[in-house]
């Protein structure tokens, strides 16, 4: 079979369709990886319940620092709280964030501070009977605002049975 002289000198039109495949393919990826979150729970899902009724009994401290302060955190009906940062300065039960990751289960709640502007940003992971995990404390004047982070580690004490 004989080749056309008009044809010898085109490039073949698959590797060219294969590539424009692949970078249109990486294009969409790219525009819909921000829209690719980790699903946390919420009323259609019910991954509170791994932690609710679960109480840790924790220490707290200043990051790099030691653990100073005794705590319990307790999760119940999907809120969470610090038992002693709710009676040292009224920070409340709020409703908290749950997902599964692997074999632990990642936590936040954002707790105001129902006598000040300050909110505590708590982010934990449970894995077994245990919690650890980092809070960042802020507290914002019109003046200036004072950010400290701290650390949390505790040991599962209570467990309702379901």
């Amino acid at each position: 079979m004989e080749t056309d002289p008009d044809c010898a000198h085109q490039p073949s039109v698959e590797p060219l369709l294969q590539r424009l495949c692949c970078l249109l393919s990486l294009c969409v990826a790219f525009l819909l990886a921000p829209f690719a979150q980790p699903v946390l729970a919420d009323s259609s899902t019910d991954l509170h319940a791994v932690l609710d009724g679960k109480t840790f009994q924790s220490q707290l401290g200043v990051k790099g620092g030691p653990g100073d302060i005794d705590d319990l955190l307790v999760f119940d009906d999907g809120e969470f709280v610090s038992e002693e940062c709710e009676r040292r300065c009224g920070y409340a039960k709020v409703e908290y964030w749950v997902r599964a990751e692997g074999d632990a289960v990642q936590m936040r709640a954002d707790v105001p501070c129902t006598e000040s502007g300050a909110v505590m940003y708590w982010r934990g992971t449970v894995r077994g009977d245990e919690i650890e995990g980092s809070i960042i404390w802020v507290n914002k004047r019109w003046y200036w605002t004072f950010e400290k982070e701290l650390w949390f580690k505790g040991r599962l004490v209570k467990a309702q049975q379901p």
